[in-house]
């Protein structure tokens, strides 16, 4: 893309993907030269879509609970739990635009492009499991949305001008407009599209929102390990005359302790950046992830054909997503912590003084680790996501026990 052409190659191949799918709903970094309208004219119309098929979908949702159509309330409730999740993804990702911006620019300008052999292995194994994460997450969301919101539309013309039945024209979402979406092929073809582009951009929002927050996390982990290399080839140095604040050292190498402190504080002030940024969307992920996932499994009790595949993929998907984010936060806190260990195994106590007390400072430092936290409470790791996995099976049983009784 035309604003990560400046960055080193790996690092802006990572975030393309979650760039693309954001531009959908118009959440574009980078761009602070443009002006005001420039940038946010589009939220014009894209929320106006947004607000109608909100407004439309949730006045039939309510009819159905009122009149326990149960078919079509259990295919219908996953959509609108995961258009809820995305706007409120969007309240909270939209207001910090500028602040993700300045966090990847100044993660771009400490991307290195000089690794050490066992950096360089070490970083291509990491970068090939976070494109492939990017590219089956994508893909997987794409796939299941067209096939959720285009099944009706085959099936449409397929009962009607191969079967020659005359079936009524089916929709994506059964909503309530103030006139017959379904008069004729004109008003039907115009619904349809507008509720594709409407579901098109909040799936956008939801995916892109989630992809650009674990590829965040997981960048400035990689960044973390790579640094923690770095470390362990410092040599300790008798006391020298540097200025730190001016950045001034008596050499030019780049394996210097010196050298080493900037950078790692640099890192860690990056660290409580993606935390200020992102705690209260890992709070709307946790806090969504088992009802959708359940919702989705409702769905399929109901489904038939591709309706069955579709509540396959909403499952998987919802977990994975959340497991992703688990596991790069766990790198991130991990990798931090790290770099304590490979202090305490330096030969500190051949350096000087100096060199003594950064090494007590990097060891200190690193006792509280860096991480990505829900309303900075919870630190996302593994551990959350049994507890996730816990709480969704719980859920799961608890709908299984209602529905089997009725």
């Amino acid at each position: 893309m035309e604003v990560l052409k400046d960055f080193p190659e790996d690092f802006a191949k990572a975030l393309q993907t979650s760039f693309y799918m954001l531009n959908l709903f118009n959440v574009r970094y980078l761009e602070d030269e443009n002006t005001f309208f420039k940038k946010y004219w589009r939220f014009s119309y894209i929320g106006a879509t947004v607000f109608i098929h909100v407004l439309t979908l949730g006045l039939h949702m309510s009819e159905l609970v009122t009149e326990k159509e149960m078919n079509q309330f259990a295919y219908l409730i996953p959509s609108i739990l995961v258009t809820i999740h995305a706007v409120l993804k969007s309240l909270l990702l939209i207001p910090e635009t500028r602040q993700i911006s300045e966090f990847i620019k100044e993660l771009g300008s400490l991307w290195r492009v000089k690794f050490t052999s066992s950096q360089r292995k070490q970083k291509d194994a990491l970068f090939w499991q976070l494109h492939l994460i990017n590219r089956a997450s994508f893909w997987a969301t794409v796939c299941g949305s067209f096939q959720y919101l285009l099944s009706p539309l085959f099936e449409t013309l397929f009962r009607r001008f191969i079967l020659k039945q005359d079936c009524e024209l089916l929709l994506p979402f059964a909503t309530n407009y103030p006139f017959n979406p379904t008069k004729n092929w004109l008003i039907y073809l115009l619904v349809y599209i507008f509720q594709l582009y409407s579901m098109t951009v909040l799936v956008g929002i939801y995916m892109g929102a989630a992809l650009m927050m674990t590829t965040s996390c997981a960048l400035l982990g990689i960044e973390f390990l790579m640094l923690k290399e770095d470390l362990a080839l410092v040599k300790p140095k008798p006391n020298r005359n540097w200025n730190f604040d001016e950045g001034t050292h008596d050499d030019n190498d780049d394996a210097s302790i010196e050298t080493f402190v900037e950078r790692h504080q640099k890192l860690l002030r990056l660290s409580r950046q993606l935390d200020n940024v992102f705690n209260g969307m890992v709070f709307i992920d946790i806090l969504f992830v088992g009802i959708t996932t359940c919702a989705f499994s409702f769905m399929g009790q109901f489904a038939r054909g591709p309706g069955m595949l579709v509540s396959y993929i909403g499952i998987a998907s919802s977990m994975l997503t959340v497991l992703y984010l688990c596991y790069y936060g766990e790198l991130l806190t991990g990798a931090s912590s790290s770099i304590g260990d490979t202090a305490y195994n330096n030969l500190w106590y051949k350096g000087g003084s100096h060199y003594k007390s950064a090494i007590l400072f990097i060891i200190k430092i690193s006792q509280k680790p860096c991480c990505l936290t829900s309303l900075r409470y919870a630190v996302v790791s593994m551990a959350m996501f049994t507890k996730v996995i816990s709480t969704t099976w719980s859920y799961f049983s608890l709908m299984n026990s209602v529905y089997s009784e009725e």
